[in-house]
């Protein structure tokens, strides 16, 4: 198992047991304790988790600002993120323009997007996601300018800014570090001013988010959840979380998490 494969793994277990020991974890990844002690001191290190006697659990208000690695985000809750990326892909039509926000659930959007075969025109804020739209020739891939976020692909700053404020699109696929009952918010300004622009540059934005995202908070909100077209989760998300969002204006897709 790849490290980051088996540090998202990690987490994953820490959100659904709480505080972990290493033989625990032992058993459930298949991995040596050796292995894991060191993946959870980088996890410590990287400010993720914090250490217990013998084991870990996750630090608290991890996601007020701390951001994982993109190589493990990718592998964190993957079987959603595809999900959630099927239910997106299809509701791009043929000839449509659609804005592709940065993010691990915008790219297994794109990637679906990418094999389904339907052309439109992608515009979006992430080289990668660009490099994944442009293997498919039946789709015109634009990519705005800006600065590269040191350790991402995600182009930010004012040409980002200046790119997508002159857009028009059909459909935006938006990311959120987190997600409220009321807002959406970011890890940095910076992320949330270009996040702010791409929902206005859209006729339908639609927040992509994990129902891990479900209900907190991050560094700077960016939109509320009315300005929304509608959110698309996995199957883990609450009825009552379902209810509190629908309350504030947002309508909720559920789409089936993958194993």
């Amino acid at each position: 198992m790849l490290p980051a494969l088996r540090r998202a793994r990690i987490i994953e277990l820490l959100r659904q047991n709480g505080g972990m020991g290493l033989k625990d974890m032992s058993r459930a990844l298949g991995a040596s304790v050796s292995t894991l002690r060191r993946d959870v001191d980088y996890l410590c290190e990287q400010g993720h988790l914090e250490r217990t006697h013998g084991g870990a659990v996750l630090k608290a208000g991890l996601r007020a600002g701390a951001e994982l690695e993109r190589e493990i985000a990718s592998e964190l809750d993957s079987g959603a993120k595809r999900a959630i990326g099927l239910c997106a892909a299809e509701l791009i039509q043929p000839g449509q323009t659609v804005i592709i926000d940065s993010g691990t659930t915008t790219a297994a959007a794109a990637r679906i997007a990418r094999d389904r075969h339907v052309s439109f025109t992608a515009i979006t804020n992430d080289l990668a996601i660009g490099a994944i739209l442009a293997s498919g020739p039946h789709i015109r891939v634009q990519v705005t300018g800006g600065t590269i976020r040191p350790g991402t692909s995600t182009l930010l700053g004012a040409d980002a800014l200046h790119s997508v404020s002159r857009l028009r699109a059909d459909l935006a696929f938006v990311g959120a570090h987190a997600l409220s009952e009321q807002e959406l918010s970011d890890t940095s300004i910076e992320l949330a001013e270009l996040k702010r622009v791409i929902i206005a540059a859209a006729d339908r934005p639609v927040l992509l988010a994990d129902s891990s995202k479900m209900f907190s908070h991050a560094f700077c909100s960016f939109a509320r959840v009315s300005d929304l077209d509608h959110l698309i989760t996995d199957s883990r998300i609450t009825p009552a979380q379902i209810e509190a969002l629908t309350a504030r204006g947002a309508r909720v897709r559920v789409a089936a998490a993958e194993a």
